[in-house]
């Protein structure tokens, strides 16, 4: 998963929707304590085989859950179905 959308591939323009994709691959990196993440195991559910091993606990499950939610929505294939920076913002508010 790169930093670029998949829509920028074929138009060739960015947007916020793409910006908004660049931030959910920067969540997922930080979670997966990698620079090269996959969101195949929070899609499965499963956010504790995502989450960087060295973290050991050392955070809170709940908000770790709600920001992989919120990663994997920002990389949606769709840009129609990323949220905009002020919908981001109001959910990362929640955290």
């Amino acid at each position: 998963m790169g930093y670029l959308a998949p829509e920028y591939t074929t138009v060739g323009r960015f947007s916020e929707k793409s910006d908004v994709y660049a931030f959910g691959v920067i969540v997922f990196q930080i979670l997966a304590g990698k620079s090269k993440t996959m969101q195949l195991p929070f899609e499965s559910g499963n956010v504790h085989d995502l989450i960087d091993g060295n973290m050991k606990g050392c955070y809170s499950a709940t908000e770790a859950a709600k920001l992989a939610k919120i990663a994997l929505v920002c990389t949606s294939e769709n840009p129609e179905q990323r949220p905009n920076m002020e919908e981001l913002l109001q959910e990362l508010d929640t955290l």
